[in-house]
């Protein structure tokens, strides 16, 4: 799966999050839970915009760190989970 056009619509609602104070320019290796940009009620708020906008529910077992590090591995996150819903 192509992660390339999910990145512009998370990035925007990444920079748009209370927590980036400083405007911080988001790329996909920005790191959203060690900068702070990302907090649990962020997680949460991510979480459904994700399952929203794409038409997808995440599995329970991708909520793990690791897949909320970077816009990234939102990303990759994002790609088996629409790669699931597919094959369904």
């Amino acid at each position: 799966m192509n992660s390339a056009p999910h990145f512009p619509p998370l990035r925007d609602w990444l920079q748009r999050l209370p927590t980036n104070l400083s405007a911080m320019q988001i790329t996909l290796d920005t790191p959203l839970l060690e900068s702070g940009l990302l907090d649990s009620m962020g997680l949460l708020e991510l979480v459904s915009f994700l399952e929203e906008r794409f038409s997808v529910a995440l599995p329970l077992e991708e909520f793990i760190p690791e897949n909320f590090q970077t816009p990234c591995t939102i990303l990759g996150m994002l790609d088996r989970a629409l790669a699931n819903a597919e094959a369904t």
